[in-house]
């Protein structure tokens, strides 16, 4: 038994009548998603920036 789950993709359309696209997550994609969600508003700002830096930092060489 597979314990993949689908979440909504970052680029679904607007229109609220159109179902989301679906993206399959891993189990620990999903438990980083659902740590995510339970953060204020602040805190997933400050998340959010954290990550963009580590994404964005030159790698070492």
């Amino acid at each position: 038994m597979s314990s993949d789950v689908r979440e909504a993709a970052a680029g679904q359309p607007e229109d609220q009548g159109v179902q989301p696209l679906q993206e399959w997550v891993t189990p620990e994609e999903r438990l980083l998603l659902r740590f995510y969600r339970q953060l204020d508003q602040g805190e997933q700002a400050f998340m959010r920036r954290a990550i963009e830096a580590l994404a964005t930092r030159d790698s070492p060489r």
